[in-house]
């Protein structure tokens, strides 16, 4: 496998995920409401990938149904309504801190509290480095 690309993505009133190998135009796609990927997303997809080629020199995308590109993958699902941002940074925390974080994530159905209070703490000291006094 080669690099991938993490692209959280929010619709408006929901974050989900793409992890994306341009390698080989695919897509994994991680819903925590596990909703599948509406038609705005895959065009972004296709935007994506062809811009990608076009940067690298290959040739763009001629499938014109993005669906066979997507893979939707198995992941932990939230239980309330506005937890999903939190659900995806820890998505993208599996995957960038393990080696095997693709598959540890899709094994996984559900997220512990402690689980997303570390993902919270993390993001607020992340984010706080950057507010002045």
């Amino acid at each position: 496998m080669g690099r991938l690309v993490l692209m959280p993505y929010n619709s408006g009133q929901h974050w989900i995920l793409a992890v994306i190998n341009p390698w080989d135009d695919s897509v994994l796609y991680f819903n925590p409401l596990e909703n599948d990927p509406g038609e705005d997303f895959q065009q972004l997809i296709m935007l994506v990938l062809n811009n990608w080629k076009l940067l690298v020199g290959r040739g763009i995308t001629k499938r014109r149904n993005c669906k066979t590109l997507i893979q939707t993958a198995r992941c932990p699902i939230q239980q309330g309504n506005v937890q999903c941002g939190y659900f995806v940074l820890g998505f993208m925390r599996e995957i960038t801190l393990n080696v095997d974080g693709l598959t540890l994530l899709q094994n996984k159905t559900y997220y512990i509290e402690a689980e997303l209070n570390l993902v919270r703490q993390e993001w607020t000291t992340y984010v706080m480095r950057f507010i002045q006094y």
